[in-house]
């Protein structure tokens, strides 16, 4: 987990001086995430303020640098990039996630754009595109790599509500995870669904155990790959 302090201006159009975009980049490879480094520092108005190897690294430098965009690799160790956005998205709602992967079969760009992420790139994608693809999700854009099929984005997109598949959870245990996804805590699930917390938890640890998990965090990945989520 390395934090970076480099430029902080970039000269826009006319000659305005701008804030920098400020840049995290998520990789368990350091020669890659040296390689990205370079290629967005190639850009006066990108500035790479940390780099990441793994996902609980990762939200503790976007904590505290409060970087603009977050680049995020979903082969990571542990944690994966996909948990990682999750986690990101919901503890700092305002940083966008941009992934960027080797991986684009259509269920890792589902789970992707279900838990968060702001665009999804591959790492074929020329330094240009990359360059590009930041620019645009730091100005509040969805990119996709556009190897990815329309169809796949659509599907992301579209509500999920089926508890169908290896884990037959209760229609409360849904409802329940379904919260989780969307980001509530036992107190907001318990006054929605008009039950004591003590319920939620309970209905929460049955989930658990169908699921194999052991938090809130996990689970919620786990629902997102099964296409659950709250609409």
């Amino acid at each position: 987990m390395r934090a970076r302090y480099h430029r902080h201006q970039a000269e826009g159009r006319g000659g305005l001086v701008v804030p920098a975009i400020r840049l995290l980049l998520v990789d368990d490879h350091r020669l890659v995430a040296e390689t990205l480094s370079s290629v967005l520092r190639s850009d006066p108005a990108l500035d790479v303020v940390g780099i990441a190897s793994n996902g609980p690294d990762a939200l503790a430098l976007a904590r505290r640098l409060q970087p603009a965009v977050v680049v995020m690799d979903i082969g990571l160790p542990g944690m994966d990039g996909v948990e990682a956005t999750w986690m990101l998205r919901r503890q700092l709602p305002s940083i966008p996630v941009l992934v960027l992967t080797m991986f684009d079969q259509e269920p890792y760009v589902l789970e992707a754009l279900r838990a968060g992420a702001s665009g999804y790139l591959l790492k074929t994608a020329s330094p240009a595109q990359l360059v590009e693809a930041v620019r645009a999700v730091a100005a509040g854009q969805r990119v996709i790599d556009p190897s990815i099929a329309p169809a796949a984005v659509q599907r992301a997109a579209a509500p999920r509500l089926s508890s169908r598949g290896p884990f037959p959870l209760s229609r409360r245990e849904t409802e329940v995870v379904q919260r989780v996804v969307a980001g509530r805590s036992v107190r907001e699930i318990a006054g929605e669904l008009h039950l004591s917390a003590h319920t939620v938890r309970n209905h929460l640890k049955s989930a658990y155990r169908k699921l194999g998990v052991h938090s809130q965090a996990e689970v919620a990945v786990q629902a997102l790959r099964r296409g659950i989520a709250y609409a």
